[in-house]
């Protein structure tokens, strides 16, 4: 169901960004697969696979909400996740394309999908387990415009008003915001009890890889530091969870 979904919105996104991705250099992060403007696979085949990837999480998820395998809760998440997918890239509101794009994003991918197991453990949602995935958000943010940067000329050319694109340089400094939010965050969350101590501490421990990332972003055209960045983190709380348990 989960892997439905986010095919569905990958596939959305490689038939919606085809002009920007013509003109991109792909990378490892950014660029998009180039399958679509390379002409291996027609535009209309991807707007078919993720129609059929929507109807297919769709009908998984109603299907287990019936048979009492998936909470209320989760399925409303499930239902968001697929509309935020959608309008991600689509228009008629094409988020990515109006500024909104990242945050867009990194709420899908850093809040709504663990919010989705926690859900399927828990048959509810908690502001406690919302606030908790604060740092996640953030450092995925700071993923987003590391990503992004690399595609900034080619969105510029193409009219897609990613947040890079309307900063330009200036973006370093929401960067550099975002990574200091993370930990700050961190410790504030550990002393208002949302956070286990293990946790605070393993996602301080990437500290020096966080810093890295800010002081690499913008120096070169194309860089992976915030994607390191963010993988770090998330491996991190990983453990800080597991020694919590």
């Amino acid at each position: 169901m989960l892997r439905a979904a986010n095919l569905c919105a990958h596939f959305a996104d490689e038939y919606a960004d085809r002009d920007t991705d013509a003109l991109s250099q792909r990378t490892w992060f950014s660029g998009g697969s180039g399958v679509l403007p390379s002409g291996l696979v027609a535009p209309a085949f991807a707007l078919r696979a993720a129609l059929i990837a929507a109807a297919c999480a769709l009908l998984a998820g109603v299907m287990f909400a019936t048979l009492g395998w998936l909470s209320p809760a989760a399925f409303a998440i499930l239902l968001l996740g697929l509309l935020g997918g959608w309008c991600y890239s689509m228009p008629p509101l094409a988020l990515e394309r109006r500024g909104l794009g990242e945050l867009a994003n990194a709420a899908l991918g850093a809040i709504l999908i663990p919010l989705l197991g926690f859900a399927t453990q828990r048959d509810a949602i908690t502001l406690d387990a919302a606030l908790g995935l604060l740092p996640v958000f953030t450092i995925t943010m700071a993923n987003l415009l590391g990503v992004h940067w690399a595609d900034r000329r080619a969105d510029a050319s193409a009219g897609k008003r990613a947040l890079v694109v309307m900063l330009g340089k200036r973006a370093l400094h929401l960067h550099r915001l975002l990574i200091a939010l993370t930990y700050a965050l961190t410790w504030a969350l550990a002393g208002a009890a949302l956070l286990p101590p293990s946790v605070a501490v393993a996602i301080t421990l990437t500290m020096p890889i966080g810093l890295w990332a800010t002081a690499a972003f913008t120096c070169r055209e194309r860089d992976g530091s915030s994607s390191v960045a963010m993988a770090a983190l998330m491996l991190a709380a990983c453990v800080g969870w597991r020694l919590a348990a």
